[in-house]
């Protein structure tokens, strides 16, 4: 980031906690929830296939900008591999853009970075996302997740990419894999391909807790004392140790999401279970507003790759 890019944030800061205006910092796109894997915990609804078209997507991110957004992430389904419909051309065919050009588009209207998130069952070598983040669910289980094979396609993939300071994984914790969350922290730590990795616990789809675990404080200790050792964790030590009792007062609006029907929320779009919401972020939020340090010097080393 630039000098100019780097003064907007002690002016935001001011803004959101001094003059009590509540001003989004990063925005999340769902693009489309078309995807080739049917994970366990996914909680996108894939009833119909339907992607947004280029056009919606512009207009999402012109609106977020001006609204005080300057991160975007494109998330789905599998919004990598999505062909996004632009202009007519006639005779029934339009011209298509892909998560390329969405990125690129992005950055021209102002964002600082775009981001876009993937299940790297395929090659993505190709994209010009300022960060990828990679869905890691295990090694073993991460195939009971997703399906066989899916491990190792993410192994190959993720070598592959000529920019592994840009990769980061993410890890959403539930009663499959968290026996595997050392393994994990081990793989990640050795790879040379990844930057670091973040953890988010499973939230409820559509009423379901089976896949919920129940003794964060057990799980979040490991991970801290991983972290104190130096190991790739992305999440602060203070957002970790809020997801421990989730029942903190949440500043979610820091991120405004949009949804594939187009509709734009300030927070989260599901608030049902905010009171035990495991989403990694939400503790990244609430630390980023009480000025936490290492929080804010982790976002921006993360952007800075």
């Amino acid at each position: 980031m630039n000098l100019k890019q780097l003064l907007y944030f002690p002016l935001w800061y001011f803004k959101i906690r001094f003059l009590k205006k509540q001003i989004p910092l990063q925005t999340v796109i769902f693009i489309t929830n078309e995807c080739n894997y049917n994970c366990k915990h996914c909680c996108i609804d894939k009833t119909s296939a339907c992607s947004m078209s280029y056009e919606e997507i512009k207009k999402h991110l012109e609106y977020s900008y001006n609204h005080g957004s300057r991160f975007v992430d494109f998330e789905g389904g599998e919004g990598g591999r999505g062909k996004y419909r632009g202009k007519y051309k006639g005779s029934g065919d339009y011209e298509y853009k892909t998560i390329n050009d969405l990125c690129t588009i992005a950055r021209s209207i102002g964002f600082y970075s775009a981001t876009v998130t993937t299940n790297a069952s395929y090659d993505f070598s190709y994209f010009n996302a300022d960060h990828v983040f990679v869905s890691i669910d295990g090694i073993k289980t991460h195939d009971i997740i997703r399906g066989e094979g899916a491990f190792e396609r993410l192994k190959e993939n993720i070598a592959k990419f000529p920019y592994p300071k840009r990769v980061s994984a993410n890890m959403v914790i539930n009663q499959i894999n968290r026996d595997e969350i050392e393994a994990v922290l081990e793989f990640v730590q050795k790879s040379p391909y990844i930057n670091g990795i973040s953890f988010n616990f499973y939230n409820p789809v559509n009423g379901e807790t089976a896949l919920c675990v129940n003794d964060r404080k057990a799980i979040i200790k490991t991970i801290l004392n991983y972290k104190k050792r130096g190991y790739k964790i992305l999440n602060s030590e203070r957002g970790l140790k809020y997801l421990i009792s989730p029942d903190f007062k949440k500043d979610c609006w820091i991120t405004n999401f949009i949804t594939l029907d187009g509709k734009c929320y300030s927070g989260c779009p599901d608030k049902t279970y905010c009171n035990i919401c495991g989403l990694g972020m939400s503790g990244e939020m609430r630390a980023l507003y009480d000025f936490n340090l290492q929080t804010i010097l982790a976002g921006l080393k993360l952007r800075n790759n």
